[in-house]
C-alpha cells in the first residue's frame, strides 16, 4: 500500500513555480529601509546571513540599508567580510546598536555611514584575542593589532570618527587625553602629552579617556559625546520616526543560515564525539554504528559551512531525503513501514512549499480563507487521494468484467489450491539425519532423504555443510541440531 501511495504521488505531482516578489520602490511619503538583524556570534554563518540579506535588500531598492546590532563579537574574519561588504554599499547604511556592540561586532557597527544607539547601550573593546594553553584569553600581538587599528583607522576617515579614539578599541597600551579649550577639543596619547612643554599643557582642559592598559569601552550617552553615535532615540520606532523612516522590509535570517550558526557553535564538541568513535571503531573489529556515527558527525562539521546556502532548496532536500527513504524501505528494510511513511511526508512536504496557486488550472476551486500551504496541502492530498483509489477502484470493478483475452489480471480460482509442503513434512520424524545447505542463523535451508526444507536451528549457529539431526517437527516446521 505505501508503494502505491508512493507511485500515485509521483504520477499525480505538479511541479509548482514559486512566485517572484515585486520590487519595492522609494515611498513618496517617507523612507523606505530594508532592516537587517545582526544578533549572537560573529561566525561565518552571520557573514552568509549578511551577504544574502545585503544583495536582497538592494534588489528591493530601499533608501536605506539598517543594520540592528547585539552581538560580543566573534571571529575577526567573518567581521573583515561583513565589515567589507558594508563599505562596499553606494547605499546609504545605518548601525543601530540594540544592546551591544563589542569586540568584532563594534567593528561593524562602525563600518556603516551613521551610528545610533539606543540607552544602555555599550559599544567598543576590540583587541583581538587567543586562548592560551591554560585556556585563559590572551591578547595577540602587534602582527594581528596593526591591520585591525588600519582598519579602524580607515573607517573612522570614512565616517568621521575620532581617529585616535577609533585605534584605543584595539591596542590596550593606548592611553588617550581629551584637551580642550574655548571652541577646541584634540584628543593626543598619553605620550604626546608628556612630552609636551608645560607652558603648553596649561593652555589645555585635561581629561584622561582611556588609561594605559585599558580598551576604549562607551556607553550610547559617551559615544555621542565623542561623536561616534549621532543620536539615542529612545525607542526603535522613535529612531524610524527621527530618519522619517515610513516602511520597513525585515530580511529575516533563513533556517539554513540558523543551521550553519548552531553547526559552527558545536563543532568543537562535534568533533570531539566524531573522532572518540572513531577511536572506539577501531579497537572494535569490523565496521558498524561507531564508525558510521563519527565519519557523520566529522562530516558535519566540515560540510555544515556549506548549508547557509540551501535556504531556497528545502523542498529539493526533502524530495531528495524522499527518494531515499523510499529505496531503503523497498531495498533494505521491507515490510518495516517506518522508513516508508516517512519518505511519503517528505513528498508531501516537499510539493507543499513548493505550491503556487497561480499554477493551478483555470477550473480549480480557489477557498481565500486558507493560506498558501493550506491549499496546497488540501490539493495535493486530494490528487493522492484519487490516484490511489482510481487504480483500486479500476482493479476491482473493472478488469473482472473483462474478457479473459483482454484483462491483466489472472482470473484463476485459488481456493482450492493447497501446498504440498505440510505432506513432505510429515515424512520427516525425529532423528533424521540430514546436511545444512546454508547456515543456519537460526533459519535455513538443509537436505533430508535427498528434499530441501525449511529449518531452523535448536541449538547454537549451525555453519553450512555441518550434518544435523531432526529434533521435533511442529506445525510444518521442521527444528534440528547438530548431529
Amino acid at each position: 500500500m505505501i508503494r502505491l501511495f508512493f507511485l500515485a504521488l509521483m504520477v499525480f505531482s505538479i511541479a509548482f513555480a514559486n512566485p517572484v516578489e515585486p520590487e519595492l520602490g522609494n515611498n513618496p511619503t517617507g523612507k523606505v529601509a530594508a532592516w537587517i538583524t545582526l544578533d549572537g556570534d560573529v561566525d561565518p554563518g552571520m557573514s552568509d546571513y549578511a551577504n544574502r540579506a545585503i544583495a536582497e535588500a538592494i534588489s528591493k531598492n530601499p533608501d536605506l540599508i539598517v543594520f540592528e546590532i547585539n552581538t560580543f563579537g566573534g571571529r575577526l574574519d567573518a567581521a573583515f567580510a561583513i565589515v567589507d561588504t558594508i563599505t562596499a554599499l553606494k547605499i546609504p547604511t545605518i548601525s543601530l546598536v540594540q544592546k551591544k556592540a563589542i569586540s568584532a561586532g563594534a567593528l561593524i557597527a562602525l563600518s556603516s555611514n551613521t551610528l545610533y544607539m539606543l540607552p544602555s547601550t555599550t559599544i567598543g573593546d576590540c583587541a583581538p584575542i587567543v586562548q592560551s594553553a591554560d585556556g585563559q584569553p590572551q591578547i595577540v600581538g602587534e602582527k594581528i593589532q596593526s591591520p585591525l587599528r588600519a582598519k579602524f583607522r580607515n573607517l573612522a576617515e570614512r565616517n568621521g570618527h575620532p581617529r585616535l579614539l577609533s585605534e584605543a578599541f584595539v591596542s590596550p597600551d593606548l592611553g588617550v587625553i581629551e584637551l580642550s579649550n574655548k571652541d577646541t577639543t584634540i584628543y593626543v596619547n598619553t605620550v604626546e602629552y608628556d612630552d609636551m612643554p608645560e607652558a603648553e599643557q596649561k593652555k589645555w582642559t585635561k581629561k584622561t579617556l582611556v588609561r594605559a592598559g585599558e580598551l576604549l569601552t562607551m556607553t550610547n550617552e559617551e559615544a555621542q559625546h565623542l561623536k561616534f553615535s549621532k543620536g539615542t532615540p529612545e525607542n526603535i520606532e522613535a529612531f524610524k520616526k527621527e530618519l522619517g523612516i515610513t516602511k520597513t522590509i525585515s530580511i529575516e535570517i533563513s533556517w539554513a543560515e540558523k543551521l550553519t550558526r548552531f553547526i559552527g557553535a558545536i563543532s568543537g564538541l562535534l568533533m570531539i564525539l566524531g573522532f572518540g568513535l572513531l577511536y572506539m571503531e577501531f579497537k572494535t573489529p569490523g565496521f558498524g554504528a561507531f564508525g558510521v556515527i563519527g565519519i557523520a558527525l566529522i562530516a558535519i562539521v566540515f560540510l555544515g559551512q556549506y548549508a547557509s546556502s540551501l535556504h531556497d532548496k528545502l523542498p529539493l532536500i526533502l524530495l531528495c531525503l524522499g527518494i531515499a527513504l523510499m529505496l531503503l524501505e523497498i531495498l533494505v528494510l521491507p515490510g518495516l513501514m517506518i522508513c516508508g511513511m516517512l519518505s511519503i511526508v517528505c513528498f508531501i512536504a516537499a510539493l507543499v512549499m513548493s505550491f503556487d496557486i497561480s499554477s493551478l488550472p483555470a477550473f480549480a476551486p480557489e477557498f481565500g480563507s486558507l493560506s498558501n500551504w493550506q491549499y496546497g496541502l488540501m490539493y495535493i492530498m486530494l490528487c493522492a487521494v484519487l490516484a490511489l483509489s482510481l487504480p483500486i477502484l479500476v482493479s476491482k470493478y473493472l478488469f473482472p468484467i473483462l474478457p479473459d483475452s483482454v484483462t491483466p489480471i489472472n482470473k484463476i480460482d485459488l481456493s482450492s489450491a493447497h501446498s504440498p509442503v505440510e505432506e513432505f513434512v510429515e515424512e520427516i520424524k525425529k532423528g533424521d539425519t540430514g546436511v545444512a545447505l546454508t547456515d543456519l542463523r537460526p533459519s535455513g535451508h538443509v537436505k533430508i532423504k535427498d528434499k530441501m526444507f525449511d529449518a531452523q536451528s535448536r541449538s547454537d549457529f549451525i555453519v553450512a555443510g555441518t550434518d544435523v539431526k531432526v529434533d521435533f517437527v511442529e506445525a510444518g516446521k521442521v527444528w534440528v541440531v547438530k548431529a
